[in-house]
């Protein structure tokens, strides 16, 4: 009878269930004269197509980045995009793209990857995911580049990489709390089928909770360990190859960008001799750490403030360019790039 009720629910959740929607095959086009490919203008509701299915063939390994529009925002940036790793030779790569960037939204309206090998999108298509697909999918980011990046530790001291947009050792936590109540129930059982002194079934169970607990944690964090090793191991590599056997000079215009490297250099040249404080604009993130290292004895402040004699303008926004401050021109680089002193 019971068997009988279960497929009949089954059956008629099989009936109510939405049928998936249809895959779509995605027309990505070489650009003419560009290192990248593209869409016409798409219509894909980012609701129901969560994951992109790309089939790639590159000539060596190494990374790309994957961005899309919508029509919230219909240009091509880094806040809309993933940055995965390319193996050379023709292989496939599965996106669920919704958990891994929460700007998935809306309506796509067109999509474009910028591979750095030279490579060619043989297949795309765009699914509704299942978890096979989002096991793929959270598998390729783990050992990709963004999964590499040191994203925090939380309540951990050691450093993670990502699953699905989020720290590893949140899943590690959970993994521990659900074995523990696990171990448990089962040990719990297990004595109580042989004593009836509960005090001593409570306390014997807690004590081979603990232990097996202890164990797991301690599995678990010395694979957090060695993920953390990988991880500093490929910031070492990536960085001697980069640069090892370089001068001073090259190795502050690599670390700090070419453009923003000629223009310190540049800012050195043209403020006084004697220290100094400077502010900083720029559309860049954090661009301080590098002006406040390389333009010692000068000091780094608050534009703002009143003390403030100099003002640098580094690839300002729209909204700093047209924003009035107390400072007239006094030195140009060019016209993303000057320098400005104070007036009033």
């Amino acid at each position: 009878m019971i068997t009988r009720l279960f497929f009949i629910l089954a059956f008629t959740l099989i009936l109510h269930s939405p049928s998936p929607a249809k895959d779509l095959p995605i027309p990505f086009q070489p650009v003419s004269g560009q290192p990248y490919f593209s869409t016409p203008e798409l219509m894909i509701d980012s609701a129901e197509y969560n994951t992109l299915i790309l089939r790639i063939k590159a000539k060596q390994s190494g990374t790309a980045r994957l961005y899309w529009a919508n029509h919230y925002d219909a240009q091509f940036n880094q806040p809309k995009s993933l940055w995965f790793s390319v193996k050379a030779g023709e292989h496939n790569y599965v996106f669920n793209v919704a958990s891994q960037n929460p700007n998935w939204i809306g309506w796509i309206k067109g999509l474009l990857v910028y591979p750095e090998p030279i490579a060619e999108i043989k297949e795309a298509k765009i699914i509704e995911g299942n978890l096979l697909t989002h096991i793929k999918s959270g598998w390729q980011e783990f050992w990709g580049p963004n999964g590499r990046v040191v994203i925090g530790s939380t309540i951990n001291l050691i450093p993670s990489s990502s699953i699905f947009g989020r720290s590893v050792n949140i899943y590690f936590y959970w993994i521990i709390c659900i074995c523990f109540i696990a171990f448990f129930i089962f040990k719990f059982i297990k004595i109580m089928k042989k004593s009836d002194d509960y005090q001593k079934i409570l306390f014997s169970s807690l004590n081979e909770t603990a232990r097996k607990t202890f164990i797991l944690t301690i599995i678990l964090w010395s694979l957090l360990a060695l993920n953390t090793d990988y991880n500093y191991f490929n910031i070492f590599k990536d960085n001697l190859a980069k640069y090892f056997g370089k001068s001073i000079e090259k190795k502050r215009e690599i670390a700090y960008g070419k453009e923003y490297y000629d223009f310190l250099v540049f800012a050195k040249e043209k403020l006084p001799k004697e220290p100094v404080k400077f502010g900083l604009i720029s559309s860049y993130y954090a661009p301080h750490l590098q002006a406040r290292i390389y333009l010692v004895p000068h000091i780094i402040s608050d534009h703002k403030k009143k003390d403030v004699s100099y003002l640098l303008v580094f690839k300002p926004t729209q909204e700093q360019s047209t924003e009035r401050y107390d400072f007239s021109p006094f030195a140009k680089l060019d016209n993303n790039r000057y320098i400005m002193k104070r007036t009033k």
